[in-house]
């Protein structure tokens, strides 16, 4: 039997190029609003519109990656951790409630990866920016809680509040 279709390095040149867009993406989302919870809910909103823009590169950055292996798997957790990093500095915005556990950044990362995940395996790309409103409140409840998280939402026009 032959190479598979797409080579590991085939592979590792499509994820590169679909990561370094991403990180681009998103970087340029944030950088628009004034405060960190904002700046999430830009993030995902763009995040989330570049999966709906480019359904194969969202693919190679979760499914696709996972599908490969160790190298695969390395590189989806490079992912993870970016996204996730990104998340850190909301503990500050934590005024009171216990101390986060240590995953919380990571999975919550991992949670929106794998709704987009679960969306492209059943050919539902179209649907992945109207996503926005419910994994913005996701990834910001455990930070403000689901009032205030559902309140950035509404004022950057994710739902209707």
């Amino acid at each position: 039997m032959g190479e598979p279709e797409d080579s590991s390095e085939d592979f590792s040149t499509v994820f590169e190029a679909a990561f370094a867009r991403l990180q681009v993406t998103v970087l340029e989302a944030c950088g628009e609003a004034p405060d960190w919870p904002e700046k999430i809910a830009l993030g995902v909103r763009a995040g989330l519109a570049f999966a709906a823009a480019d359904p194969a590169a969202a693919q190679a950055l979760t499914n696709g990656a996972l599908a490969h292996g160790v190298e695969g798997v390395a590189r989806y957790e490079r992912l993870v951790n970016y996204l996730g990093e990104r998340l850190y500095p909301g503990r500050d915005e934590r005024r009171e409630g216990p101390r986060l556990p240590g995953i919380t950044e990571r999975a919550m990362a991992g949670g929106v990866l794998t709704l987009v995940a679960q969306r492209l395996d059943r050919g539902g790309a179209a649907e992945l920016a109207e996503l926005a409103p419910e994994a913005v409140q996701f990834v910001l409840t455990p930070y403000l809680g689901g009032k205030e998280a559902r309140s950035v939402a509404a004022r950057f026009g994710l739902s209707e509040g």
